[in-house]
């Protein structure tokens, strides 16, 4: 717990760094122009009324200018993988990755999501395929 502690005084707790997402994204895009990112919320729903004023995180797709550029020089097989988030809200973090000829890897999208589940994937893939 004081570990917890320690890290929520230095970094902000969960609720803080979720609500701090949106400000990031447009952080990355106005210093770094050409990056797409996709910040998808959803409403709160407080008994059976929609709370308009209040969202929740759902999910985020992002991609960097030097990942959309180099990636006609590398080999036509994208690999994509998720790893488990590990915390109060868990979560997946997907990262698709290319292969140049002389066998660099290079990240080319990243997506944080639910989970691994078929709303994730079509989540995910139409937005990379799309970029």
């Amino acid at each position: 717990m004081a570990k917890q502690k320690a890290v929520a005084q230095i970094y902000g707790n969960w609720e803080e760094s979720y609500t701090e997402l949106p400000r990031w994204i447009l952080g990355v895009q106005s210093t770094m122009d050409g990056t797409v990112a996709l910040l998808k919320t959803s409403p709160v729903r407080v008994g059976n009324q929609v709370d308009e004023s209040t969202v929740y995180f759902h999910c985020l797709f992002w991609t960097f200018p030097p990942c959309i550029a180099a990636f006609r020089h590398f080999k036509p097989l994208v690999s994509i993988n998720g790893t488990h988030l590990y915390g109060k809200y868990g979560g997946t973090l997907f990262l698709a990755i290319a292969q140049d000829g002389n066998s660099n890897i290079l990240p080319i999208v990243f997506a944080l999501v639910e989970g691994k589940n078929a709303e994730s994937w079509a989540f995910s893939y139409p937005t990379c395929v799309n970029m």
